[in-house]
């Protein structure tokens, strides 16, 4: 019995390797061996960018039932993030005090919460008071940013990608302490606004999780902490980062624009997305207009303009490689690969790609918040009466998924340009991909992207070695997903319902 449900299973990864390998053989005959092996490598780095977009579509929608259609969008806005902490940081320590401000008085959440349940007020009050509560913080807000020079911190990242020669390129000058510590002072008293309209003044129904009792206060101290240098070091922060060593900062890029797509997944998931849980149509059109939003955002602080991230020293010294032992002493722009010259850092793409999938599908099978994902979505009542507050635990999640499409943004940025419409055609492809693997499987989302990478890598070749259109390429990814939702309705690894 046990033998039949695993080749059951297996069974159509057996059926796509023998399809692959076939398809393999004919490539090569028809192709060129060259030929055949440059477009494979293309075809791989597509697959690892389409899966690192629809990993967290799985993990979102898979575990969630949410449909995020602003995913693209955050993978171009982590694309952005990073080539602006690459680039020119200035704006990211500009405005990260404020943030970070607003953050410490929202941490205050947990402080509040047991006082003011025991507030006697009748529940039309507990909705003016929330109300009251919110619009005092959002004028707050406002009086915050009033003559704040947002664009102008934005620009340095402009003007130093547009001078590449001299990347300490004279910035904005920013305003001085005696003035600027006001905002963080207002964003602060904003934050603890919204955090009382959070904790429901009034509200007796709510559940007070127990835990550590120092815990709150933990990190309420370590965020002012945070707050205060990033308010003294904004002006001297960037000019430091930007004497560091190329591939040190390429690395910090990546944690700081994944971090930064993690922080608005779980700010769109609380503020926004969790009231509507039970109207996922309403969660479509907010997605929708979230993702409008996002990417209007982006052309009014950086011009709706190509921007070009430059590589990292580890990938771009001239000249090639003979073999990958070679490149790790040259760090050689290319690299020969079975006699055919291919991008060193596209290889790098490729390598991401997997590390992704290892990565996940170790936090999902064996981690302990893996194990609590699961079983929150398969009972939620279960885990609540255990003691796990599980809302806390679908912030992680759509922190998760949107962090990582946040780290391909950035992977992507240096052989992709940066614009504000660069995530639309990844997250179609994201879709796509879901839709194939099959839903919430993350094995099925990896070789779904393999298959929309191979097709449309050769897709590509066949247009270009015939004369067709370039649209028949594109047209290639529909078509396999049509030819396995034919075959197999609930995707490649889907589950009958």
């Amino acid at each position: 019995m046990i033998q039949k449900s695993l080749l059951r299973r297996a069974f159509p990864t057996l059926i796509i390797l023998a399809v692959i390998l076939a398809l393999g053989v004919a490539g090569v005959k028809f192709m060129g061996q060259q030929s055949f092996i440059r477009t494979t490598l293309s075809g791989l780095t597509l697959g690892a960018l389409y899966f690192m977009v629809a990993a967290g579509l799985t993990i979102i929608f898979g575990l969630m039932d949410v449909l995020n259609f602003a995913h693209g969008a955050m993978f171009m806005t982590g694309a952005y993030m990073g080539w602006q902490f690459y680039t020119n940081p200035t704006f990211l320590f500009g405005i990260l005090p404020l943030v970070l401000a607003f953050a410490v008085g929202i941490t205050t959440t947990s402080l509040w919460l047991p006082i003011v349940m025991k507030w006697d007020l009748s529940e039309a009050w507990q909705k003016r008071l929330r109300t009251i509560l919110v619009l005092s913080g959002l004028v707050l807000v406002v009086l915050g940013f009033v003559k704040f020079d947002v664009l102008g911190l934005a620009e340095t990242a402009m003007v130093a990608a547009m001078n590449a020669g001299n990347p300490l390129a004279e910035a904005t000058p920013q305003e001085a302490l005696a003035i600027f510590w006001r905002r963080p002072a207002l964003l602060f008293l904003s934050g603890l606004l919204f955090a009382l309209a959070t904790a429901r003044p009034g509200d007796k129904t709510q559940v007070v999780h127990a835990g550590k009792v120092w815990a709150p206060w933990a990190r309420l101290a370590g965020l002012l902490v945070l707050t205060i240098l990033a308010v003294l070091f904004r002006e001297s922060a960037p000019i430091a980062v930007l004497k560091m060593n190329g591939d040190l900062r390429f690395v910090l890029a990546l944690i700081v624009g994944t971090g930064i797509g993690a922080a608005l997944g779980i700010i769109a998931e609380v503020s926004l997305i969790r009231p509507l849980y039970s109207r996922p149509f309403y969660i479509v059109l907010l997605t929708l207009g979230l993702g409008y939003v996002l990417r209007e955002t982006v052309q009014l602080l950086w011009d709706p303009v190509a921007y070009a991230m430059e590589r990292p020293p580890l990938f771009s010294q001239p000249g090639k490689a003979d073999s990958l032992l070679a490149w790790f002493s040259g760090h050689n722009v290319t690299i020969d690969i079975l006699g055919v010259t291919f991008p060193s850092y596209r290889l790098f793409i490729i390598v991401l790609g997997i590390l992704m999938l290892i990565g996940l599908f170790i936090l999902m099978r064996y981690s302990r918040l893996g194990m609590i994902i699961r079983a929150g979505v398969q009972d939620r009542n279960m885990v609540e009466a255990l003691g796990i507050n599980v809302k806390r635990v679908f912030s992680i999640v759509f922190a998760i998924g949107v962090g990582l499409a946040a780290l391909g943004g950035i992977g992507a940025a240096p052989f992709v340009p940066v614009q504000p419409g660069m995530g639309d055609a990844y997250q179609m492809q994201g879709f796509i991909t879901v839709v194939i693997g099959g839903m919430g499987s993350y094995g099925g989302a990896g070789v779904g992207a393999l298959l929309l990478g191979m097709a449309r890598a050769f897709g590509d070749f066949l247009a270009l070695k015939f004369e067709m259109s370039p649209a028949i390429a594109e047209a290639s990814t529909v078509i396999v997903m049509i030819i396995v939702l034919l075959v197999r309705p609930s995707g490649i690894f889907g589950k009958k319902e």
